[in-house]
Formats: C-alpha cells, structure tokens, sequence
C-alpha cells in the first residue's frame, strides 16, 4: 500500500499543480497583459500630451507675439489719426482764414 498512497500523493500534487498552472495561465498572465498593455498606453498618451503641449506654448508664443505686433500698429495708427485730425483743424483753419480775407478783399474792392 506504500505505494499505492505515493500515487495518489503524487496524483494529488500534480493536480494541484495543473490547478495552479491553469489558474496562471487563464487568470494572472492575461490581467498581467493587460496592465502592461495599458502602462504602455498611459505612456503613449502622456507623451502625445507633451508634445501637444510644447506645440500649442509655441502656437502660443507666436500668437502673443504676433498680438504685440499688431497692438503696436494699432497704436502707431491710432497716433497717425490724431496727426491727421490735427492737420485738418489747422487746415479748416486756413481755409476760413483765406476765405475770410478773400470777403474782406471783395469787400474792399466794391
């Protein structure tokens, strides 16, 4: 009977290893899978976001410069309209003033 009780040990052992193996193999290697598949995918999208955001500060860069620029025009038009402005007063004014003798001249000449 000796040797009938190692069969069944060993029976049992192997059993339970085949048990084991099968419960890996079906259970943990594919979850194990899936979590590297998915630490590679987490990667993948932090480096996609890196390169989104280095992409869009130099959008942003160009765009804050190009703002500047166009604040300066605005600026440099917005002086030239006062000098325009200012340049027909006086010249309303001189037009008034040469009317003005050309009345009194007429004036004068009657």
């Amino acid at each position: 009977m000796g040797e009938l009780e190692f069969l069944q040990m060993i029976s049992k052992e192997s059993i339970v290893f085949v048990a084991i193996f099968v419960v890996y193999a079906l259970f943990v290697k594919p979850k194990d899978e899936h979590i590297e598949r998915k630490d590679m995918q987490i990667s993948e999208l932090m480096d996609l976001n890196r390169q989104i955001v280095d992409e869009n500060s130099e959008t942003l860069a160009d765009i804050s410069e190009t703002m500047e620029r166009i604040s300066s025009e605005l600026t440099s038009l917005n002086e030239n309209q006062v000098k325009l402005k200012d340049g027909q007063d006086d010249l309303w004014k001189e037009i008034i003033l040469i009317k003005r003798r050309g009345n009194n001249g007429l004036e004068n000449d009657l």
